[in-house]
């Protein structure tokens, strides 16, 4: 018979269960007492609200509020409300800007008039004819013509000029004629670019224009000057800021015949070329020595191409320089553009120059011992006309 536990719960009981920590399913205990055995029954009550749901604080996640539809419509349409007052803000401000002050307009209109003025005024100058000692007119081709057509051609003329003396050199025949006996006339023309070869430059705002001797650079110059070479420093710089630091570099003029600049080079798709067409010299006994090739696209047969020289100290490429271009004037070579296209394959020609000078010693040394042995060995052989039977006939 059933004691006082029962299938319901009390009150009591009940409260402690919401309190208990929230699980997915619970389930209700009712106890049996008999007096042999104690029987324990689970029941599973139907529509009881789950713990979480109850107490929500309790929980560590609590579930989100479901959102209609409508709500998510009213929301997106208020936040594109807010991005259109903003964009209205934005607009309000910049129309809001205040208008330029009259002194601005002013000034901007003065300095139209006056560069346009001076622009007119330099037309005017440009296209007056020339004058002598006298401060007469000196007739020209256009003198003949009428007012405007004669100054607006010989405005066209010197515009055509300027342009043609910056962009061509300042003549057809950049060095004179060779030197006639009894003066010595060296049989190779050398030319030489001054900045990334010879010196490195820099420049700053602090110190100006700085110039670094490259190492061995004294020696080169003593190894390769006149009379054993005809040298000439070609450089694509002005003459203005560079022909201090040629003269510096020989002091004496004692070993670079000639010095040519900018002004002597050829301005061609944005780059200074070195035309040796105009060195007034044979090709085939020209070589020009530089780090850039677009210097030398026109004759890029005569060109030696080295790397940039960019300040190390512990550089030695101009002594292999020298001797290479010893090398050429030892040999005799009729035109020198068949070894200079032979070096012009590898990235550092010095580099491979001294790589062919090792393995040529290597093989003379071999030829030397060779030679030895073969004087040794002849040395203990029997006398020439005898042979071995003779000898050992008795």
């Amino acid at each position: 018979m059933a004691t006082r536990h029962t299938f319901g719960l009390s009150f009591k009981h009940s409260s402690l269960l919401l309190r208990s920590p929230v699980t997915r399913s619970f389930q209700f205990r009712s106890n049996f007492l008999s007096s042999d055995r104690c029987l324990s029954v689970f029941v599973k009550p139907p529509n009881i609200p789950r713990p979480h749901q109850i107490l929500r604080g309790f929980s560590d996640k609590p579930e989100k509020p479901n959102i209609s539809l409508a709500d998510q419509i009213l929301s997106s349409k208020i936040a594109s409300e807010a991005k259109d007052e903003t964009k209205e803000d934005k607009n309000t401000k910049e129309d809001s800007k205040e208008p330029m002050p009259k002194w601005q307009k002013y000034g901007y209109i003065f300095l139209g008039v006056l560069m346009g003025g001076s622009l007119v005024g330099n037309a005017i100058l440009f296209s007056l004819p020339d004058q002598d000692e006298q401060g007469n007119n000196v007739d020209d081709e256009y003198s003949s013509l009428s007012f405007p057509s004669q100054h607006y051609n010989r405005l066209k003329y010197k515009i055509f000029t300027t342009k043609k003396a910056i962009e061509e050199p300042f003549s057809d025949k950049l060095l004179p004629d060779p030197l006639e006996p009894p003066y010595h006339q060296p049989k190779y023309t050398i030319v030489l670019e001054l900045t990334g070869l010879l010196v490195n430059s820099t420049w700053s705002h602090k110190h100006g224009w700085r110039f670094q001797k490259r190492p061995g650079l004294d020696m080169f110059l003593s190894q390769i000057g006149y009379p054993d070479f005809e040298v000439v420093v070609w450089t694509v710089e002005n003459s203005m800021t560079f022909y201090p630091i040629v003269l510096g570099m020989d002091p004496q003029q004692q070993f670079i015949m000639y010095k040519l600049y900018r002004d002597a080079t050829r301005y061609k798709n944005g780059v200074h070329v070195k035309e040796l067409s105009n060195l007034n010299r044979d090709l085939r006994k020209v070589i020009v020595i530089d780090w850039n090739k677009d210097h030398t696209q026109s004759n890029p047969d005569n060109a030696l191409i080295l790397k940039k020289w960019e300040g190390d100290n512990a550089d030695r490429n101009l002594i292999g320089l020298a001797q290479l271009l010893h090398e050429i004037k030892d040999s005799g070579i009729d035109d020198v553009r068949d070894v200079l296209t032979y070096y012009r394959q590898y990235e550092d020609p010095i580099e491979a120059f001294r790589e062919n000078q090792r393995k040529l010693e290597d093989e003379l040394r071999l030829e030397e011992e060779r030679k030895a042995n073969e004087k040794k060995s002849a040395r203990f052989s029997p006398l020439p006309g005898i042979s071995s039977f003779s000898m050992f006939r008795k």
